[in-house]
């Protein structure tokens, strides 16, 4: 009787723990040198690094096609930062669990001059959301505007993948 009970508490327990939410990755504050720390970590790899805010509808759209991307290509490299103040750190992890996203390594923006770390990550780049950036193994990067497409990456990955 006594092994059935403990049995039964082992069953439950395994269920509990298996229907526990996965742990999110904790934000990293995005700061000066964090694009080099990216990319020193990815050495020799591809990755696609994105650039997202809490009140850009149209990031809301990409954040889904994001996670409908890693359901299907669950070793893509992705990167995210939120261009929001560090204040905004448990809306934006909020905002990455609720798209299924807690998992993807993020960052947020650690320094109080958007503009200027706008600025370092691409000289070019104005502010506009969503922001993507798609580096092949070499880290030649392309940049893109707008809201990504699963179509759009998955012609990215061909074209680091080229088939015969």
């Amino acid at each position: 009787m006594l092994n059935s009970k403990i049995r039964s508490l082992i069953v439950l327990l395994f269920a509990l723990i298996g229907s526990a939410p996965i742990a999110a990755e904790a934000l990293r504050p995005f700061k000066s040198d964090s694009l080099q720390t990216i990319t020193a970590e990815r050495a020799g790899k591809p990755f696609i690094l994105m650039f997202w805010s809490l009140d850009c509808a149209s990031c809301m759209k990409e954040l889904d096609a994001l996670a409908g991307t890693l359901n299907k290509y669950s070793n893509l490299d992705i990167v995210m930062v939120s261009t929001d103040e560090e204040s905004y750190a448990k809306d934006v992890e909020a905002m990455l669990s609720k798209h299924g996203l807690q998992r993807v390594e993020s960052w947020i923006f650690g320094d109080a001059n958007a503009q200027r770390l706008r600025y370092q990550i691409d000289p070019s780049w104005f502010g506009e959301l969503p922001r993507s950036y798609f580096y092949d193994a070499s880290h030649h990067r392309l940049p893109h505007s707008g809201v990504l497409t699963i179509d759009y990456i998955e012609a990215w990955l061909s074209a680091l993948n080229p088939h015969p």
